[in-house]
């Protein structure tokens, strides 16, 4: 996943995980411990339990269709993996099916419920600088947040209006920053990054919190749930709902779906 395919950090930790989940469930139900022990009837009964797991407060949870299939195709990768690495001889993942997803259409923000949630933030604090300055780049340049958090100054050509990203299987595309943006991230730059630098070595990462590290996807949350409340934008609001509302404005404004496409750095276009 790392070396040949080249995914994120955080891909990586979800396909772990559900390896991990799969293995202590294939050993507790069924003790079995080697690889080839494994059937698709063993495959197929710990998908089924997906489907709803009690959690800490013991609370029944049903789990998104969009997590089963994340499990399914970490099993589904790992064993081609195996087979193409000849450790084992059959493949009892194969025949394995995805579960139905429920197409939902995602919320998205207008213009005015946007410009409510940037004018929310009082200045004079020095968080509320980089904040603001998050939550503009999101939107103008549509964004995902873990490509947010990656970064880097070097990654910036405001002179032209532009910046470099680095998306999903580390596929380079350049996006456009608009003019508000630019004026946020700037006054970031020049008068409150300096301050988060004193504390540590920041390594050339642009958004950088209190401690001076990269801001963590946690973080980003937050702040758009707070800035989100203060604003009393009554949605519920994520840090994706900045990037859909870029596509849909940029629709709305006659921009072609290959160019929407480009910008937002899908490969396939249906997406």
């Amino acid at each position: 996943l790392q070396f040949e395919r080249r995914l994120s950090s955080n891909t990586i930790s979800s396909y772990w995980l559900d390896l991990r989940s799969f293995f202590d469930y294939i050993a507790n139900s069924y003790n079995i411990k080697k690889l080839s022990e494994i059937k698709s009837v063993h495959i197929n009964t710990y998908i089924k339990s997906l489907d709803k797991y009690i959690d800490k407060q013991n609370h029944t949870v049903i789990k998104k269709s969009s997590s089963i299939n994340r499990s399914i195709s970490s099993i589904k990768s790992f064993y081609k993996y195996l087979i193409n690495n000849e450790i084992i001889k059959e493949n009892p993942a194969k025949s394995i099916l995805s579960v139905k997803q429920s197409k939902k259409i995602p919320d998205i923000l207008s213009v005015e419920e946007i410009n409510k949630i940037l004018d929310s933030f009082d200045l004079t604090k020095k968080n509320n600088v980089r904040d603001k300055a998050v939550i503009s780049l999101l939107y103008s340049s549509g964004l995902r947040v873990s490509e947010l958090t990656s970064l880097q100054l070097t990654n910036l050509f405001l002179e032209e209006d532009i910046i470099r990203i680095f998306g999903k299987g580390n596929k380079e595309r350049i996006v456009p920053i608009g003019s508000i943006a630019k004026n946020d991230l700037l006054n970031y730059i020049e008068n409150i990054r300096p301050y988060y630098t004193r504390k540590t070595n920041s390594k050339g990462i642009l958004f950088l919190s209190n401690r001076g590290k990269e801001l963590s996807r946690k973080t980003v949350w937050n702040i758009i749930k707070i800035s989100s409340i203060r604003a009393e934008i009554n949605k519920k609001v994520s840090p994706h709902t900045f990037r859909h509302s870029f596509a849909s404005h940029l629709l709305e404004g006659g921009a072609g779906l290959r160019i929407v496409q480009e910008l937002l750095g899908h490969s396939n276009i249906s997406t």
